[in-house]
């Protein structure tokens, strides 16, 4: 492959960088497959018949519960590994064989105008993040809504339902 792309294209290395391109593919693939086996988990202990005293479901387990707070980025890096592979995978190419990443750029677009994008970009994410951030403390602080009192007299603060009547974690 190497000789018939020199012969065609001039002298250049054409083989893809194998060590990173095979390693992004496994995790990849790795990561991915534990995040749906752990969401098929998830969706097992949340449906199986468990029942405690009063007849209420169970909620899972608390290693679960831990589990999947520490499994949180594995999608994320699962998405970055795949990027990795298919940009650096089809290197030197733009189209295999028939377009170098070398001749794909855009004479038109000055450096200027990339810096300014850039940075427009960047201003409009941060307070994009910044509003997410915002909203999320705010709820947090609000904590979950409580179920009203029956028979209770108006402007009265309900009382926190007890164990019985929680609804599980993870429950719909």
């Amino acid at each position: 492959m190497q000789a018939r792309y020199e012969k065609t294209f001039g002298p250049a290395d054409y083989t893809p960088n194998v060590p990173v391109v095979f390693w992004s593919f496994r995790v990849m693939i790795g990561f991915g497959m534990a995040t749906v086996g752990l969401s098929a988990l998830g969706l097992w202990l949340t449906r199986r018949p468990r029942r405690q005293r009063g007849g209420t479901a169970k909620p899972v387990p608390g290693w679960f519960a831990r589990l999947c707070v520490l499994a949180l980025p594995l999608p994320a890096v699962a998405i970055i590994s795949g990027w990795l592979l298919s940009e650096i995978g089809r290197q030197p190419w733009t189209v295999q064989g028939e377009l170098m990443t070398a001749a794909s750029v855009s004479p038109g677009v000055s450096l200027g105008e990339v810096a300014i994008t850039l940075a427009v970009f960047t201003v409009l994410y941060g307070v994009l993040a910044l509003a997410e951030g915002v909203l999320l403390v705010r709820h947090v602080k609000a904590g979950p809504e409580l179920p009203p009192v029956e028979n209770a007299p108006t402007g009265a603060v309900p009382a926190r339902p007890d164990e019985a009547r929680l609804t599980p974690t993870l429950m719909y």
